[in-house]
């Protein structure tokens, strides 16, 4: 007698897999599925581009005005060499001391209170300023240099012996002549003496990135991208804005002010700009 056994033809039956339709249905919810994380990848991607075209155009604004402003802020109307709307030149000092005592009819001695040793200025110091001990103005000189007669012990010896300070290195006290014929005049005991460089700052194409400006400090490119167009101009006393002034007109100039638009870094694809416009006041 033939017999069919229902229930294990059933279990059969029931374990032969998935149908077409289940395979394709699956198939759809993956692929929604798939799409759906490389939206999402591709979404995260371009917001950390794009933040960090954002972090770097702020960082070059922050260090525009860090280094640009402390530098330039030191200087004084009077230390303007030029002030052009792509650049501006100032005296920046490398040494600043003090006269101790006259030791002939054309020396003196001093002592440097103050030196910078990595000012990053082609040639380094090239000119000499003088104020007397109880007047402001500076006397120019900015091709000439005294001479240094004698430094260390014995210069030491006159300064200390007039009330200088006893701790500061040998080097520090020297014995400098040449005056009269240098600045026109020696200086008297308790004048203030710089001898300083030019330092200059300007907008010109980057190295870096194609068809962007850079800001450079001297031959150092310090700082890019900007669009083009950033620009240095200049406020003057009676509060106008001038994008250049002459040389007999720098007394007049109260702050230089920096405009310039901070792009994103590389391409810039997500076109990230950041305003910079700042003033930057002489503080002496």
């Amino acid at each position: 007698m033939l017999r069919v056994d229902m229930k294990n033809t059933r279990l059969r039956l029931d374990e032969s897999g998935f149908t077409l339709i289940e395979a394709l249905i699956a198939l759809v919810i993956s692929g929604i599925l798939a799409s759906a994380l490389v939206s999402l990848l591709i979404g995260q991607s371009r917001f950390y581009e794009r933040t960090d075209d954002q972090m770097y155009a702020e960082q070059s604004l922050r260090a525009s005005m860090d280094l640009v402003a402390t530098e330039l802020r030191m200087g004084s109307p009077s230390d303007l060499v030029s002030a052009e709307a792509d650049s501006v030149t100032i005296r920046f000092d490398v040494i600043r001391g003090i006269v101790c005592d006259t030791t002939g009819a054309d020396a003196v001695t001093a002592f440097a209170f103050e030196r910078i040793t990595d000012a990053n200025i082609s040639g380094g110091a090239v000119g000499t300023a003088m104020s007397g001990p109880y007047e402001e103005p500076f006397t120019y000189a900015d091709t000439w240099l005294p001479t240094e007669a004698a430094t260390g012990s014995t210069p030491k010896a006159s300064c200390v012996a007039t009330g200088a300070p006893t701790g500061l290195a040998d080097p520090s006290y020297s014995e400098l002549t040449g005056w009269t014929s240098g600045i026109g005049a020696r200086p008297e005991p308790g004048s203030v003496l710089r001898f300083y460089g030019n330092l200059k700052y300007h907008f010109a194409p980057s190295t870096f990135f194609a068809t962007r400006t850079a800001l450079w400090r001297g031959n150092q490119e310090l700082i890019g991208p900007f669009e083009d167009g950033a620009a240095f101009s200049y406020v003057m006393v009676d509060g106008t804005v001038q994008a250049s002034v002459s040389s007999s007109d720098f007394d007049d100039v109260r702050a230089i002010r920096l405009t310039a638009i901070a792009l994103g870094d590389g391409a810039n694809r997500y076109n990230v700009q950041r305003p910079l416009e700042i003033d930057i006041p002489f503080r002496n």
